[in-house]
């Protein structure tokens, strides 16, 4: 049965992500157990020794970021933010300037669903390499210029670890609130219907899913005539719309391309909506060695490779330039396309 937070998240017109952060800092207030027990986690993976930490919410900084939650120490020192994602994107400060308003020995925190956490993994890695930021990655820990850390933990572990602290020292009535936190996220998480805002019925919406269609037609059209790419066999594999999306079918240098508009893939793995998979025959398996092939091409280039679970094909993740206009953003598609069959 949900909990009683959770039977009034129909009701709900704003930000369920507000909601639950600030659920989840007001047990981190009220409990000093419930602090040291996420200290030490952060501790165990960090190295990084906590004092008691005060949290409180929506702390604005001088870039105007906001983050959800900040953790500061005896001295006021911030030395946790922890920012709370379900199904949303990075907004622009994140996690760059929440990176910047951090000194060293700090850790940055995304809570999101389990199954937000890949994708948001990628998301923040793109932006650290946009930015031009160094780091290293392990896991869902990032360690940034060696002594800021990002951490990327799913709602149920972490919530879980707090409740079990709890329980063992005895504060009931805040286990009952955290389960109220626990419950209301597994609506959250379990809702595949996303409720409709005023925004999301815009006909710019439509305009914007549907140019994405076309511009795989022109994308197509481009490599036709700079690089040969033709129907060929693949005649009898039409472009089409399908539940996911779109596919063009195509050959390339004797290879079977399909160019593909994939929402579950744009959902659940990276953020974008165009993808590209290759092989050496149509509706066959990829070849073990040209597997390995892509995925070295892939590390040589810095084009990601993610496996499709559903036909275990392995598919590149290509990422449009953002604020352009079309011919460039054509342009640019067919030029991910044509690095990529020229290290084939």
């Amino acid at each position: 049965m949900p909990s009683l937070l959770g039977q009034f998240f129909p009701l709900i017109r704003g930000s369920q992500e507000d909601i639950a952060s600030k659920g989840l800092a007001y047990v981190l207030q009220s409990s000093k157990i419930a602090r040291d027990s996420l200290n030490g986690f952060l501790s165990t993976n960090t190295e990084i020794l906590f004092d008691d930490i005060s949290y409180a919410t929506q702390s604005v900084g001088e870039n105007d970021e906001r983050p959800d939650i900040s953790g500061i120490d005896s001295n006021g020192k911030e030395k946790i933010i922890i920012e709370t994602k379900f199904w949303s994107s990075l907004t622009n400060n994140q996690p760059v300037e929440y990176l910047n308003r951090l000194n060293e020995q700090t850790v940055l925190i995304f809570i999101c669903p389990k199954l937000r956490e890949f994708s948001l993994f990628d998301e923040i890695e793109t932006k650290l390499i946009t930015s031009n930021t160094s780091y290293k990655k392990n896991n869902e820990l990032i360690l940034v210029d060696n002594e800021k850390y990002i951490f990327i933990i799913d709602w149920n572990y972490i919530l879980d670890m707090i409740k079990q602290s709890l329980i063992e020292n005895n504060e009931k009535i805040l286990v009952s609130d955290i389960d109220q936190i626990i419950g209301f996220c597994e609506i959250i998480d379990n809702n595949i219907f996303l409720p409709m805002q005023d925004e999301d019925l815009s006909p710019n919406i439509a305009r914007r899913i549907y140019s994405y269609y076309n511009l795989l037609d022109k994308v197509f059209d481009k490599l036709k005539i700079e690089i040969n790419a033709n129907k060929g066999d693949s005649g009898r594999l039409q472009s089409r719309g399908q539940r996911f999306g779109y596919s063009v079918y195509c050959i390339i240098n004797t290879y079977c391309v399909t160019l593909e508009l994939q929402f579950p893939f744009w959902q659940k793995i990276a953020d974008t909506p165009f993808w590209i998979a290759i092989n050496t025959e149509w509706n066959k398996p990829q070849p073990t060695d040209f597997r390995d092939k892509l995925k070295k091409i892939s590390i040589k280039i810095g084009i990601n490779l993610y496996e499709n679970d559903s036909n275990d094909l392995l598919y590149f993740a290509l990422r449009p330039k953002l604020n352009e206009v079309e011919e460039v953003v054509i342009k640019d598609l067919s030029n991910q396309i044509k690095i990529i069959m020229n290290e084939l």
